[in-house]
């Protein structure tokens, strides 16, 4: 397979070598995209690493608001939004949703390092550009950047003056969205941009007939204000400010496969949902809630010396959230879920950048990053709600024998009278409707992390001029990392945002008993609360200009991920009880290998760039599903990711322009023995060992404590051989932008076509979690004056009607039940924009 993709890729460069003389007029000359993916100002044909970029003019030309949106037109790059924040993958790599994980892919805006899922949200306000830059970016990003980064740049003020108001609705959602912002001088030395957004969904696409309403529901407003003052002829300092303040009413779940949820009115539907609660301690009145505000405030000091540029990042970046979730996903009043996250962060990055050109370039620089997190869970089981689904579950299979089998307020006796029947689900059902008969109110479980981390590094980058033609690029970081945590799970008094421990032993045992935890209380002096990681990343890559018209490139480079706590660790791992050196888990590592050329054709007029890499991945950090209701993070797999990526661009005429991307990647699990068994596999594993006890009171153990953390530790759904989720074997994207002119007036025409493949939707590739293939078309036309002075659009998204999802789960407590997130369905967007 190497050596196919290797005389693909020579025998590309030598076609492209080889005709570069057959060139078109100047005057179609491609602009030139400039990024700062190696931290200078480059051309984008002039970075030897595997980056994508995205101009403002394309993502407003193709109505993109989010960056699941662009994800569609970058290769091997996906996005996905879950109910807590956007899920980044690369080249098959991604951090998972549990508040422990460090993110697999590292996002930087205007140089400043965003490492939770939640900030990224609301970068995506008056932007510039994003740069996609994939594979292991250790050396001058650090680390959480195993798989690659975003490079984020927000619009920056302008030496004139300059306003523009955008409004926009989309018919079919009833969204509204409103963005404007003013820039120019406000004396000789010192600039302003104010931006700000006002972002409003009132209907959706789900029809929740629980509460007779739509979702998902959004209102989310943001302000940034940039000032940029010459401080003198060498020095410009940058001062930003932003602050992002969001309301989701509403998620818009649905049910993929409503199973024994049907029997209590559920159903399988894309846009119609059953899922609300009742009463004053579960209803919360949507199917989620999630509110919360963010700021970060950053100071950025540039200084140009004969030998080079002084960079200072120093910044503040803090944010909160609260989110509420019916997690039966139905109209079962049973259970309930709120987290809480609370983050700050105070960084610093100072960096000298040598002036470009001489033999001998260099980049060199330090890192400091101070964090608080702090995150909660608390969970509600209705016992009395979940006693009668269970009991009559029990009732309706045992028929005649219920009296006999069925003793109330005895769990063990139950399941022993009950195993005789031969069905473990059913001597569990029984066991569980026994244990809670009589209960006459609910429990909750709370959780809690409180997590403090330090980080230093150290940096460095050099580029040997080795010839007019061949450069070679060293690079090296060393990072030491400080984490302390505490942890703790216990249970509570049932009733709303309650997370005073409870003093009522009947309502410990029945919490531990339906919760599936072990109540305990970690600090960070207790064994294993903290963590110090030491790191030495590295890089090295060699350049040759074939020709003016080819480079190509040969790279090798490494990361790191930290390891941390599990934000909900419940203390029953291996059924041997708490422990607190089980809380942590330990760094994931890198290495990959990419060649590559970056190629322009016909006189300027066309480009394109291939990568082709090769990555392995070792103590993969993986999110185990532990039990009925909760997940733990453990180093779990080893895995090798390699494949290829084409993006190119070709001005075909004064009109038209051509734009495209492909990417193809084979990523297997080497080895991966413990992930979660998905429903079918559970239930198989746990009769299975049922079925081999000897006697009924063997059979009645099975059946109280099997549960999927068993089944994931006796390997059966071992993923060695298999893909990853959220990961298409093939992706692709052919954009065409057409203009038109009338006159005075011009029309500009857009159409995407943007493919993929089938995904896994589910961690553990469970085969409903399976997302079909698909082609999605979008178009748009804008309309206005030569001039620029206003355009009106018409911008239509998915509008094939695809039907897609991005997040589906296992309900918990109802095996055989999942629910998903669909993606949104066709849409009208009415844009018009003014400028001054």
């Amino acid at each position: 397979m190497k050596t196919v993709k290797m005389s693909l890729l020579s025998a590309v460069i030598a076609g492209v070598a080889g005709n570069s003389g057959a060139a078109l007029a100047n005057n179609l000359a491609l602009e030139e995209v400039v990024v700062t993916a190696q931290k200078r100002t480059q051309s984008l044909q002039d970075v030897p690493i595997s980056v994508s970029a995205m101009s403002a003019e394309k993502m407003a030309n193709s109505g993109v608001n989010n960056f699941e949106d662009v994800s569609a037109y970058v290769p091997n790059f996906s996005v996905t939004e879950s109910a807590v924040g956007d899920r980044i993958s690369i080249r098959g790599i991604a951090s998972g949703e549990q508040a422990g994980f460090e993110q697999s892919v590292g996002t930087f805006v205007d140089g400043v390092y965003r490492g939770r899922g939640v900030q990224i949200r609301n970068a995506f306000m008056d932007v510039e550009m994003v740069e996609v830059l994939r594979g292991p970016q250790g050396t001058l990003f650090g680390k959480n950047t195993i798989a690659g980064a975003l490079n984020i740049h927000s619009a920056k003020p302008t030496d004139e003056f300059e306003a523009e108001i955008s409004a926009g609705y989309n018919v079919d959602f009833d969204e509204t969205d409103i963005e404007a912002y003013v820039s120019g001088p406000l004396t000789d030395t010192l600039r302003a941009r104010l931006a700000v957004m006002d972002r409003k969904m009132d209907e959706g696409w789900v029809d929740n007939l629980y509460y007779d309403k739509e979702g998902p529901l959004k209102d989310e407003q943001a302000a940034r204000v940039t000032l940029e003052w010459d401080v003198s002829d060498f020095t410009l300092l940058t001062f930003r400010y932003e602050d992002y303040r969001f309301d989701d009413g509403a998620m818009g779940f649905t049910m993929k496969e409503a199973g024994p949820l049907e029997a209590l009115g559920s159903f399988n539907s894309r846009d119609e949902s059953f899922i609300g609660n009742s009463g004053p301690v579960m209803d919360f009145g949507s199917d989620s809630v999630m509110e919360g505000d963010s700021q970060e405030a950053s100071i950025t000091v540039e200084t140009q010396f004969e030998a080079g540029t002084l960079t200072g990042i120093l910044a503040h970046s803090q944010y909160q959230y609260d989110r509420f979730l019916d997690a039966d996903f139905s109209g079962v009043n049973g259970l309930r879920f709120d987290d809480t996250e609370d983050f700050k962060q105070n960084s610093l990055e100072v960096r000298f950048a040598s002036e470009a050109g001489g033999s001998f370039e260099y980049i060199t620089g330090l890192f400091y990053q101070q964090q608080d997190m702090t995150v909660d869970g608390l969970s509600y089981f209705n016992l009395p709600a979940l006693q009668g689904i269970l009991n009559a579950g029990c009732q309706a299979n045992l028929g005649a024998a219920y009296g006999s089998a069925y003793v109330a307020n005895d769990a063990v006796q139950t399941a022993i009278n009950t195993s005789a029947f031969g069905n473990a689900a059913l001597a569990n059902t029984c066991a569980q409707a026994a244990a809670f008969d009589g209960v006459g109110t609910g429990v909750n479980r709370y959780a809690k992390l409180d997590q403090d981390t330090e980080t230093l590094a150290l940096f460095a980058q050099g580029t040997w001029n080795l010839s007019d033609t061949v450069r070679l690029t060293l690079g090296v970081r060393y990072t030491e990392e400080e984490k302390e945590a505490e942890q703790l799970v216990y249970a509570a008094d049932f009733g709303s945002r309650n997370t005073n421990q409870s003093s009522d032993p009947l309502v410990t045992a029945l919490a531990q008993t339906v919760g599936e935890f072990t109540a305990h209380s970690y600090t960070s002096d207790d064994p294993g609360m903290t963590r110090d990681e030491k790191s030495f990343t590295w890089s090295s890559n060699i350049q040759w200009d074939v020709n003016e018209s080819v480079m190509a490139y040969a790279t090798a480079s490494t990361g790191y991920k930290s390891g941390g706590f599990n934000s909900f660790y419940m203390g029953q791992s291996g059924g041997v009880g708490a422990n607190s050196n089980d809380v942590s888990f330990d760094e994931e590592e890198v290495l990959t290998f990419e060649v590559g050329a970056k190629m322009t054709m016909l006189d300027g007029a066309a480009e394109v760039n291939v990568a082709v890499f090769h990555t392995q991945f070792d103590d993969l950090q993986a999110s185990i599903f532990s039990g009925g209701t909760t997940f733990e993070v453990q180093n779990a797999a080893k895995a090798t990711s390699q494949g290829i990526e084409i993006d190119g661009r070709w001005r075909a005429t004064e009109k038209l322009t051509v734009s495209g991307s492909l990417g193809w990647i084979d990523f297997e699990y080497d080895d991966f023995a413990n992930q979660a068994c998905y429903n079918s596999q559970f239930l198989e594993a746990r009769q299975s060992a049922f079925d081999a006890a000897a006697t009924d009171a063997e059979k009645a153990l099975i059946a109280l404590t099997y549960n999927n953390g068993s089944c994931a530790a006796q390997a059966v759904n071992d993923l060695e051989g298999k893909t990853s989720s959220h990961t298409p074997k093939l992706s692709a994207s052919m954009s065409f932008n057409y203009l038109e002119q009338f006159g005075d007036y011009e029309l500009v025409s857009n159409l995407d076509l943007n493919y993929m493949d089938e995904v896994y939707r589910q961690d553990d590739l469970d085969p409903i979690s399976l997302d079909d293939s698909n082609v999605k078309v979008n178009a748009s036309l804008t309309f206005g004056p030569q001039s620029g002075l206003w355009d009106v659009s018409l911008i239509g998204k998915n509008l094939t009607d695809e039907e897609t999802f991005t997040y589906i789960n296992d309900v918990p407590l109802f095996n055989g039940s999942h629910d998903i997130s669909p993606n949104a369905p066709r849409s009208v967007t009415v844009r018009g924009r003014l400028r001054f």
